[in-house]
């Protein structure tokens, strides 16, 4: 039998691209996607010695989907995510006519609610530890900087790639408002600023000369996504929160919003989730309180 194998990763990856930007994916999307083929690829690599896309059955994917379970032990939001992206990927294939079989149609991963997995949120008492450990920095530029970055996540929830694509004109403090022109799925919404974030943004706009980007590199360039993970990684470690991402400034967000007693509603709209369900997450308790809850009843205090 004849074994058709795809042009160089880069290429592959290229035109999956490409039809995917066609589809009207935005770029987290299409990221997620072509490594969640490249895992699947290396791991067909891995067991047959090369990748083939004609030689693909359903078994090697109901394999592949057990080797992520029992031996990366992933979690089955992340497994969901990259059975969704492969059969994505078939759909591209069929597409472009580069194949007529979908090994992907009867694979299905377990369905997990998104209410039943509690995200990474920051408690009251770590938001301000971390609050007061970037108000310790040394340099005044990245102090007076970074404390604006981390109020926009923890006080309008934007995620990180919002954050560093904000425009100095995306922010009109008179009316205290901030645009997100491109959020996730290229979605448009208008934030309102508190009291915490006005002050952390005016302190910065005082600070420096802006036009363009509204964060800024002491060299005027717009700073990165990794420069601001690496800052806020360097910020946790300060404080001990190994487990902390950069995007659970965003889940502290929500879980404050519901925890002030606002409505599931109005916290989706705020932090511009596509559904209710993913909202539900911060009614969920963290593993932390669940851990507090059973230690409260137990007999050796």
């Amino acid at each position: 039998m004849r074994i058709h194998f795809l042009e160089p990763e880069k290429g592959a990856s290229a035109m999956f691209t490409e039809w995917l930007q066609q589809e009207g994916k935005d770029i987290k999307t299409i990221q997620s996607y072509n490594q969640s083929f490249t895992e699947l690829k290396k791991w067909l690599e891995g067991r047959y010695g090369h990748y083939a896309y004609d030689q693909v059955t359903p078994l090697d994917l109901h394999d592949w989907i057990s080797h992520m379970q029992t031996v990366q032990r992933l979690a089955p939001a992340t497994i969901k995510k990259r059975i969704a992206a492969v059969k994505v990927y078939w759909s591209y294939l069929i597409d472009t006519k580069q194949t007529a079989y979908d090994p992907t149609r009867k694979v299905k991963a377990k369905r997990v609610r998104e209410s039943e997995v509690a995200p990474r949120w920051l408690t009251r008492h770590e938001q301000a530890k971390l609050l007061m450990t970037v108000e310790k920095e040394k340099r005044e530029f990245n102090r007076i900087r970074n404390l604006a970055i981390v109020q926009c996540m923890i006080q309008a929830g934007l995620r990180i790639f919002e954050v560093v694509a904000l425009d100095e004109s995306d922010v009109d403090l008179n009316r205290r408002t901030l645009v997100v022109r491109r959020g996730k799925g290229n979605k448009y919404r208008v934030v309102p600023i508190n009291k915490d974030l006005y002050r952390t943004l005016l302190a910065w706009r005082d600070s420096v000369q802006l036009e363009g980007p509204l964060f800024i590199s002491q060299q005027g360039k717009r700073l990165t996504e990794r420069s601001v993970q690496y800052a806020l990684r360097h910020y946790y470690d300060q404080i001990g929160l190994e487990d902390a991402t950069v995007h659970s400034l965003r889940h502290s967000f929500c879980k404050n919003l519901i925890n002030a007693g606002q409505a599931i509603q109005v916290v989706a709209q705020l932090a511009g989730h596509s559904s209710i369900e993913e909202t539900r997450r911060y009614v969920t308790a963290s593993k932390k309180e669940l851990q507090n809850a059973v230690e409260r009843i137990s007999w050796e205090k």
